[in-house]
């Protein structure tokens, strides 16, 4: 999942019903929704082999980066609820990634996902009402950052995961690099 995992944040934060001042910063949000990409961004520009997404995606280095993330973002906020949201955000990376991709488990552990990525408009499909639904809920909601509800903001997000899926029907699917020394 690429962009989907922003409209899930936006359905999150359109969710945290406690007062403004009091509900989850979207940019906790935002970052813990794509915590796992961020470390495997990390990795890849530091040529560091990651096979199947093995110390980004696998359920262990998420067990660590959730209470990471959820930690951090209570010394931020002073907030369970916050960190909690937070923590649970960076899981729920995972489910959407075992749709349209592959990964690993667990270290030795077995390879799963049904791996759409291969057609690119079969991942739109999928991810379109994600970004659309986190989009609209957020819109919705009493929290209204206009750049974050606008239209243009929904058409960037669209535009973006049209781009990776066109882009993915052109040259194929991303698959991982295999580990070389």
């Amino acid at each position: 999942m690429i962009v989907g995992h922003i409209g899930i944040a936006s359905g999150a934060r359109a969710l945290d019903r406690r007062e403004s001042g009091s509900a989850a910063p979207i940019l906790w949000l935002l970052a813990a929704s794509v915590a796992p990409d961020m470390v495997d961004g990390a990795l890849s520009l530091g040529k560091y082999c990651n096979p199947e997404g093995l110390f980004s995606h696998s359920l262990p280095v998420v067990a660590v980066l959730a209470t990471l993330f959820g930690c951090a973002a209570f010394l931020h906020t002073r907030s369970a609820v916050t960190a909690l949201i937070v923590a649970g955000l960076v899981v729920l990376h995972l489910p959407p990634d075992f749709i349209t991709g592959r990964k690993v488990l667990w270290p030795d552990g077995p390879v799963v996902g049904l791996y759409i990525y291969r057609w690119g408009w079969l991942d739109f499909i999928v991810e379109l009402p994600i970004i659309i639904a986190g989009w609209w809920l957020l819109r919705r909601s009493n929290f209204k950052p206009r750049i974050a509800v606008s239209v243009l903001a929904l058409l960037a997000l669209i535009s973006v995961q049209a781009a990776f899926d066109v882009t993915t029907e052109v040259s194929g699917p991303r698959t991982p690099r295999p580990c070389t020394r």
